[in-house]
């Protein structure tokens, strides 16, 4: 009697691990969204600052829309690189320090670039990525400040 009640409270505490885990496996692979003024235009970002969703990033992504991007949140300024794997449309990646100006821009980057890795020129907090030919058609430079919005 004793063991088949020591054998249910065991499995009720597994069932509780494994939803736990659960829930928290979707909510570090799920992303939210913020905006983000780049160059005068406000883009709708998901937000990437997971260990999955910044080694994920727009990998399998279906193209984005003129006002869309991802913006990836890292922990510390670092150069951090980028490359084009799992792409299945070209994009900029802009690289934002911790004061918010931009050190890096790489332009139209195609997914055959893969598996060549893109690093900014200096040390970054924050990364961009907007569909292909926006920092030039924004007129988007080095310097240039990013505002981030709160919603």
């Amino acid at each position: 009697m004793h063991h088949h009640r020591l054998v249910k409270r065991f499995g009720y505490i597994l069932l509780c691990l494994v939803v736990f885990g659960v829930i928290i496996f979707f909510l570090s692979h799920k992303t939210y969204k913020t905006k983000v003024v780049l160059g005068g235009q406000t883009f709708s970002m998901e937000v990437a600052d997971t260990q999955y969703l910044l080694q994920k990033g727009l990998s399998g992504h279906t193209p984005l829309g003129s006002n869309e991007g991802m913006v990836f949140i890292f922990k510390n300024p670092d150069k951090y690189g980028f490359w084009m794997k799992d792409m299945t449309f070209p994009i900029d990646i802009i690289w934002v320090g911790s004061n918010f100006r931009i050190t890096h821009i790489e332009n139209s980057l195609q997914p055959s670039t893969y598996p060549k890795i893109f690093y900014p020129s200096s040390n970054s907090l924050y990364v961009l990525e907007v569909s292909a030919g926006k920092a030039q058609k924004l007129n988007v430079n080095v310097g240039d400040l990013v505002k981030f919005v709160k919603n």
